[in-house]
């Protein structure tokens, strides 16, 4: 159990992997969420993440809670930032919002750690673009947080924003110096009370950064939420220690954010101001504020010409996009779909990707690129009578390529190898399956093997 003075040995960060961020759309899809998407910097909002809290703690003792549907993303991402940070992953069967996430992690934190373990708490689809702040004020709270208090961290606010909530700044507390109590939280404001409280001071945005001891949480949620505390329980024993949590007893819990669940209810929270360079990446208008611009406040990133614009964020991710002539627009192209709305529009966004939704709009759902176990799958086209899809199978993978599926298979770059023939192929040649029981092959080369098919069927009859 950790002592009662903190130490960062009892430290146990907490991914939270959840959200969909349709504001961000058409790059954060619902297979490809906000925190799973290439948008900035080196890789994934989630991997930066992850990157940023290795600082502080090694990668057996990071617990990721994330989405079943996202599972190979999930571990695929991770993996490539460290091996073990997987060993901590729990998956949950559906959203059942971040009281029930942080109640399972507080769980395996106990099971692994003790209950003197202490969760760092961090959402995984927000930017810090000067971390150290963050991590110096942690570093400063860990004895509160062993004492059994619940610190919140809270960002110094740069402007009105009605899109987050507030927590009103209380005395300071004697014992730690720099922390504070909390008077109230507030809920997203309307302009003239978002600009009231800027203006009067005393009030920090609520990024959702929390830190605990796993018992404290615990001992709260079974206060204010038993049925959230107990559910979680079950749904945890029910695992006995597999990564998928039970989705019969999981989708019993009750949905409900641990801001309401228990934050703004419990007499423990204190609050750690701080200006760490927080950013939710909320929309296009965050990352366009966050990125560096040209002269006239451009960001093109990909083909992209511009003439006579200004203040516009235009992506190309597939082919040329040219703009003429505009100005304060979000122009994403993407392979399938393309977005063209004006820069602060995300409300707009939001409700035309859920009218898309409505409508049954795969686009919504998945990118025409699919990771695999084995790779990716690209549907390259899609026609009446039949369909083309490129298989990228990952060095030292294997696929099975099932007889009769294809009427042609061509490999286009890479070596692989047909399991049991010995056979090597190339680029150029020109795969038959076995009649009866198909063919595997592995991928041998330092690249990807790169496999071009031409499918019978029609776009209703796919099922890819």
């Amino acid at each position: 159990m950790a002592d009662r003075t903190g130490n960062a040995e009892s430290l146990v960060p907490v991914l939270l992997a959840g959200g969909s961020g349709t504001r961000l759309w058409p790059v954060s899809r619902t297979v490809v969420p906000k925190h799973l998407a290439p948008l900035l910097g080196r890789g994934s909002l989630l991997q930066q993440t992850a990157r940023r809290v290795l600082g502080q703690a090694p990668p057996e003792r990071v617990i990721t809670v994330g989405a079943a549907p996202q599972e190979l993303l999930l571990r695929r991402q991770l993996a490539e930032v460290a091996p073990a940070l997987s060993r901590n992953l729990l998956l949950e069967p559906r959203p059942r919002n971040t009281a029930a996430a942080i109640a399972v992690a507080a769980l395996r934190a106990m099971a692994e750690f003790g209950p003197g373990s202490i969760l760092l708490v961090c959402p995984s689809d927000h930017l810090l673009t000067r971390p150290e702040e963050l991590e110096a004020a942690v570093r400063a709270s860990l004895e509160a947080a062993a004492a059994g208090r619940i610190v919140t961290f809270g960002i110094t606010p740069a402007r009105p924003e009605t899109g987050f909530g507030y927590i009103a700044v209380g005395e300071g507390i004697e014992r730690w110096p720099g922390l504070h109590e909390v008077r109230e939280f507030v809920e997203k404001p309307e302009l003239a009370r978002a600009r009231a409280m800027l203006e009067s001071g005393g009030h920090l945005w609520n990024a959702g950064i929390f830190l605990m001891r796993a018992d404290t949480v615990l001992e709260e949620l079974d206060r204010f939420e038993p049925e959230i505390a107990a559910g979680s329980r079950r749904a945890f024993e029910a695992a006995g220690g597999r990564p998928e949590l039970p989705e019969d007893l999981y989708a019993r819990i009750p949905s409900a954010p641990i801001d309401k669940a228990v934050m703004e209810r419990s007499r423990r929270v204190a609050v750690a101001p701080c200006d760490p360079g927080w950013s939710d990446v909320g929309s296009w208008h965050a990352l366009w504020e966050l990125a560096t611009r040209d002269e006239r406040g451009n960001l093109g990133r990909g083909d992209v010409h511009l003439e006579e614009v200004s203040d516009c964020l235009v992506e190309a991710r597939e082919r040329l996009v040219v703009l003429a002539g505009v100005r304060d627009l979000a122009v994403i192209e993407t392979a399938d779909a393309v977005l063209v709305a004006g820069r602060e529009a995300s409300d707009a966004i939001k409700a035309a990707v859920a009218a898309l939704a409505r409508a049954g709009r795969q686009e919504v759902d998945r990118h025409l690129a699919e990771a695999r176990a084995w790779g990716e799958e690209v549907r390259v086209a899609d026609r009446p009578g039949y369909r083309i899809v490129e298989r990228r199978v990952a060095p030292g993978a294997r696929v099975r390529l099932d007889a009769g599926s294809a009427r042609l298979r061509l490999v286009i770059a890479g070596r692989g190898e047909i399991a049991g023939e010995g056979r090597r192929v190339g680029p150029g040649d020109l795969l038959s399956p076995a009649p009866d029981t198909g063919t595997a092959i592995r991928s041998s080369g330092e690249e990807p093997l790169v496999l071009l098919e031409i499918l019978p069927g029609t776009a209703e009859e796919r099922q890819l």
